[in-house]
């Protein structure tokens, strides 16, 4: 197993592990006169006709390979769906057999069936479900996960937080926010992923009181089990010679190819809602809709079309965020399903909302998310049925143990009622799981007596296509696979590298961070943008004077910039995208109770580029900050203190001839930057960094609306294009 091997060796390459590697690669990228490296690195031959059965195996093996990184991330959001409600066994389902749980290296529980069991005992004293007004909400967050190179074995890295609370009974009215580091590992068996070991690093922790607080006087540094490299390739050539369970036909790999980048199109909408829904951005949420979609808050109510969909929208007010309100609603945990017609989606996941409808106030919520989408005529997909259970909804001064709001309003006219005992908040009902557990094959089992809604459908399914033979030759078909299969593998490796950014970033690994970046990379930091990689280094070396953490080097705090949501939009030819990404910030201390904070941001605008097989950041690292901040634990983002507008307050905006920056870099003659940032002021930098909170940041979109493309007001699809540059 995966896990028994890194006993030894914590995270780390022993030397006899690295030299393997070393001639591991060797053997793969042996060149023989006149063979391309890559195509033997498939393990294919060339002397058979591009056609051929081989080939066509060598193609089905990489879809595959390619496959198992979102299987492999659906294994772990669906865990954190199941937790939501108890569903103990079901996650069970996701277990390998010696399944170890392991904290701080020291081994918990080893195999499935005492894994389970632990799991019940903390939650419900060793029963299933969850005690009677418990409420677990577990977020996994920022994947980069890396495939073996047999294909059989795969690493994970995550971030993990735990919101925990309890209304009744001996503890009632408390809640705990906890978090820290998961480096899992997974194995296939029988063709099937499974949780092999599940490797905990704790780092923060706290009553809802007080606010979480940095768990060690110096947190360490939790190992790696990935290179940069690794992390812009996250799937190896596969040798010659491994065995393969069973063979796809030529028309498998199609449709399976074809399945992926669907799903990422569905992934892609469903955050991209998310923003706009944060931004009150009505208009382009609408379009987003087929045009007999269908819009329903269980308990609340159901709109129907168009105008029933603005009605329901605009109960939050008109459109458009007005002075001291905050409206994020993160999209996370996502499980898409795409059906074999190939124009119906499915997908389920978790909302977490920051609310705040006026200064003064703020709300926590949680909602599960179960919704249908259909692909036109146009190939674009469209949200046909956005299907909303709230989970929680709490008074952020006072927390989810103590407070409990549940919406009822009747506003906004809805075209059909929804049951008021639909909504979990209300009766704690389970939002359906209308698909098998992938690790059993097998439907998901519920509690007894559990009320399980949505499993109706709220429009008519859609009419399947007609099924046309593929045309063209084998070989015109097998090539068009293969650029469609490439841009599906771009997809994860640029989440990998964007996921990989924001690690790097936290342990000030600036080595490891500049060697993600393109040769040519483009990093924004104080007075300008910095190009190149020695450039980047010595710009974040000037930022930030100390390095990882380490016995010498003591870290009693933790800043987390977590990049959730992605919208990763990848070119035709599968050699360059443009990422949008949210950054999720909070910080923990050791210096104090009540130091915790949480703050929301955008990167807006990065580019990444294949250089040499590898992704890697071509532009990256520009943030929007800050939408949403607290001033402290006690008062939240709701209750800000407020600051007069000026611009260099922050990194993004200092320039020559302003109060020193909190980046440091004052050095601008000995160390000018690359692109200065007074190229981008007329179009760009005054409106952002003038701007703080509670007033309205621009927010900048390198999109339009995918499907009706509509153009936004802060539209610039190139942060060092668009405007003066």
């Amino acid at each position: 197993m995966v896990g028994r091997a890194r006993d030894a060796e914590p995270g780390f390459l022993t030397l006899r592990r690295a030299m393997a590697v070393v001639f591991a690669w060797a053997a793969i990228y042996t060149i023989s006169p006149g063979v391309p490296a890559l195509a033997q690195g498939r393990g294919e031959l060339l002397s058979v006709a591009a056609d051929s059965p081989e080939r066509i195996e060598a193609l089905g093996r990489d879809v595959e390979r390619a496959e198992s990184l979102r299987q492999i991330k659906d294994l772990q959001s669906l865990y954190t769906q199941f937790a939501e409600f108890g569903l103990w066994d079901e996650v069970g389902g996701l277990l390998s057999d010696d399944v170890e749980l392991v904290s701080n290296d020291k081994v918990a529980f080893k195999g499935r069936v005492d894994f389970v069991q632990h799991l019940k005992d903390e939650f419900n004293g060793g029963q299933a479900g969850l005690a009677k007004g418990q409420l677990h909400t577990d977020l996994v967050m920022q994947p980069v996960i890396v495939l073996s190179y047999d294909g059989n074995s795969a690493t994970g890295r995550w971030t993990r937080m735990a919101w925990d609370g309890k209304r009744v009974g001996p503890q009632a009215g408390t809640a705990s926010i906890s978090g820290g580091m998961q480096l899992n590992d997974y194995v296939k068996v029988g063709g099937v992923w499974k949780l092999a070991r599940l490797h905990y690093y704790p780092q923060y922790s706290g009553p809802y009181e007080t606010g979480f607080y940095a768990t060690q006087p110096s947190l360490p540094l939790v190992p790696y089990s990935y290179t940069p490299g690794q992390a812009g390739r996250p799937v190896p050539d596969q040798p010659s010679g491994v065995d393969r369970s069973h063979k796809l036909s030529l028309e498998d790999s199609e449709q399976r190819v074809e399945a992926m980048n669907d799903a990422n199109a569905v992934r892609n909408l469903q955050n991209v809602y998310g923003y706009y829904i944060d931004r009150k951005m009505w208009s382009d949420v609408g379009d987003l809709f087929a045009d007999d979609g269908v819009l329903e808050i269980a308990g609340q109510g159901i709109w129907s079309g168009p105008k029933g969909i603005r009605r329901a929208l605009e109960r939050d007010g008109p459109e458009g965020l007005k002075r001291g309100e905050a409206n994020d609603h993160i999209q996370m945990n996502s499980y898409v399903t795409v059906d074999p017609n190939g124009i119906e989606a499915r997908a389920r996941g978790l909302e977490v909302g920051m609310l705040t409808p006026r200064l003064g106030e703020g709300y926590w919520s949680v909602a599960i998310f179960d919704n249908r989408y259909v692909k036109g005529a146009d190939g674009k997909w469209r949200i046909r049925e956005l299907r909303l259970y709230p989970k929680m909804k709490a008074d952020y001064y006072q927390g989810w143990g103590k407070s409990n709001i549940i919406e009822s309003r009747p506003m906004g006219a809805p075209d059909r009622p929804s049951p008021a005992d639909d909504s979990p908040q209300v009766s704690n009902a389970i939002p359906v799981f209308d698909f098998p557990n992938p690790g059993t094959g097998k439907p998901v089992t519920y509690l007894p007596g559990a009320k399980v809604v949505g499993g109706d459908r709220l429009v008519a399914a859609p009419a399947a296509p007609a099924r046309t033979a593929p045309g063209g030759s084998v070989a015109s078909r097998m090539a068009e696979v293969r650029r469609k299969l490439s841009i599906a593998k771009a997809y994860d490796a640029v989440e990998n590298v964007s996921n990989t950014f924001g690690y790097y970033l936290d342990d000030t690994m600036w080595d490891q961070m500049a060697e993600i970046f393109a040769a040519d990379g483009t990093r924004p930091q104080g007075p300008g943008f910095y190009v190149g990689r020695k450039h980047i280094i010595e710009a974040m070396t000037q930022t930030h004077f100390s390095g990882p953490p380490s016995p010498t080097n003591i870290r009693d705090h933790i800043n987390i910039h977590q990049r959730l949501q992605p919208v990763i939009d990848i070119a035709p030819d599968g050699a360059s995208a443009k990422l949008r990404t949210r950054l999720f910030l909070y910080h923990a201390s050791q210096k104090g109770r009540e130091s915790a904070t949480f703050g929301s941001g955008m990167y807006p605008n990065e580019t990444f580029k294949l250089e040499d097989g590898v992704w890697k950041m071509k532009v990256g690292g520009e943030i929007d900050e800050t939408y949403i901040s607290s001033s402290s634990w006690k008062d939240g983002w709701a209750r800000p203190q407020e600051r007069a507008a000026r611009a260099g307050t922050g990194d993004a905006g200092w320039r020559p001839g302003m109060p020193p920056p909190l980046s440091g870099i004052t050095n601008t003659i000995d160390f000018p930057p690359d692109i200065p940032r007074t190229v981008f002021d007329t179009y760009r930098w005054k409106g952002m960094q003038s701007t703080n909170w509670p007033d309205i940041k621009p927010m900048w979109f390198a999109y339009r609306n995918p499907v009706s493309g509509r153009t936004p007001s802060n539209y610039c699809p190139d942060i060092l294009t668009c405007g003066g540059y």
